[in-house]
């Protein structure tokens, strides 16, 4: 493992925009918060009377419409509502303890993104808000703790899970993964009927009309004018598209000829008692699909330290390179003055990778470098660094990817098994006094 490997798993906390609203109208109104209104006291915080009363008028919003007689008792919601804003209050406690902060920076590009997933101008959401009378403010304060809860929470769970190869071996073969990664077929289907009152003669001016459009087709006329122009099937007005369909989903008279068409290859025409049938693979989608480059490379780290600031980390790595480019081993260079320990004794050999391990200034610095080129040098927050781009080649990533897929699946099967356990047990370790009655 190297230095310039830095990517965790992360697990995403979201919102609806309803739940901020809600949340944000409610917010507006609390009152001034007094000694008497705290209702526990968790760790060295408290949960107040007025956050369960903001709580309990959320879920009432929420549950508008509901049968007043199919929700539980308003004492076992508001003890289900104190549970949670206890949990939520030691997890903050941890989360700032351990040095997580979402500054102002981050937040506000997290409250772009998030307005960019409701389908919003950044402007117009924020117009929205003003509008439903919760402030911007009360809106990035709530999504900096939602934020910080799910920090909290991947970094805790993420230490506890451990995938091992064997595990990803045997769910590869599992019945349920296979119906999981199995490819997804893109199909264009034409029905050019058969004139039955014409007997053999119609059957035969059928088989010539579809030929004729198969050639069309094999010209490179487009499938969806050509359905819509000839085919009597009900999807003709879509351009015969049929959408994506899993193999066990292809109508049984066309599938065994699907699974060998390429990409906007036409199989030849299928008849039966409807008429005959055109199908184009349109696109294809699923692991076996997948090709990527890879790069061979090899690279050099200057670390600053106690005694060499960033300026003189600069000049070294400098210095080293041109020594390189004036014919010195690049090998040799990198083993006795290379500070990443991961690769120093290999010569600073990083193998074959997408980059996809990488900060974002070496996966850029690679990208742009040319076989057998070194790179200028550049800065990540290790130090300074150069590399070496030795070789590239296209890979069929498939068994990657479905390695890719059955560790996601895994760790997402998991994950709230393990979160509730790592809850469980924080919550057992707390300090929680209820002071007073919350109804």
């Amino acid at each position: 493992m190297t230095q310039v490997i830095l990517k965790p798993v992360h697990r995403m906390v979201t919102l609806t925009l309803t739940h901020l609203l809600l949340i944000g109208s409610i917010q507006s109104h609390a009152q001034v918060i007094e000694l008497d209104s705290i209702s526990a006291i968790v760790n060295d915080n408290v949960v107040t009377l007025s956050q369960i009363e903001d709580r309990y008028e959320n879920f009432l919003l929420q549950t508008q419409g509901a049968n007043a007689a199919d929700l539980p008792p308003k004492e076992v919601i508001v003890g289900q509502i104190l549970d949670r804003l206890i949990l939520e209050s030691i997890q903050i406690q941890m989360a700032k303890e351990g040095g997580i902060v979402i500054d102002d920076e981050e937040l506000t590009e997290s409250a772009r993104a998030y307005a960019g997933q409701v389908g919003l101008p950044f402007d117009e959401f924020r117009q929205r808000l003003e509008g439903e009378g919760v402030s911007y403010r009360q809106f990035r304060e709530e999504l900096r703790r939602q934020m910080l809860l799910g920090r909290i929470q991947n970094a805790m769970v993420n230490r506890r899970m451990y995938i091992t190869e064997r595990e990803i071996r045997e769910f590869r073969n599992s019945p349920f993964f296979e119906d999981l990664a199995s490819e997804e077929y893109r199909l264009g289907h034409i029905l050019i009927s058969i004139d039955s009152s014409k007997g053999e003669q119609g059957a035969e001016e059928a088989r010539g009309k579809a030929d004729r459009i198969i050639e069309e087709l094999n010209a490179g006329a487009d499938f969806a004018s050509m359905a819509a122009t000839y085919s009597s099937a009900n999807s003709a007005l879509e351009g015969g598209d049929l959408g994506w369909r899993k193999a066990s989903q292809i109508p049984s008279l066309f599938s065994e000829a699907t699974l060998e068409l390429g990409v906007g290859e036409t199989a030849k025409p299928l008849e039966n008692s409807l008429g005959l049938h055109i199908v184009q693979l349109l696109d294809k989608r699923g692991a076996s699909t997948i090709r990527g480059q890879k790069t061979k490379l090899r690279h050099i780290l200057v670390a600053p330290s106690a005694l060499r600031d960033e300026a003189a980390s600069q000049a070294a790595i400098e210095d080293l390179r041109q020594q390189i480019v004036d014919g010195a081993d690049f090998t040799e260079i990198a083993s006795e003055f290379s500070d990443d320990p991961g690769t120093a004794l290999s010569g600073g050999d990083l193998g074959w990778t997408d980059g996809e391990e990488f900060v974002a200034e070496f996966k850029l610095a690679m990208e742009l470098t040319e076989i057998g080129e070194i790179s200028e040098p550049f800065q990540t927050e290790f130090g300074w660094h150069i590399l070496e781009v030795e070789d590239r080649r296209i890979d069929d990533l498939s068994e990657e990817a479905l390695d890719s897929l059955a560790t996601q699946t895994l760790y997402e099967r998991r994950f709230d098994e393990t979160l509730q356990q790592w809850l469980k047990e924080i919550r057992d370790e707390a300090y929680v006094k209820v002071l007073r009655d919350t109804i």
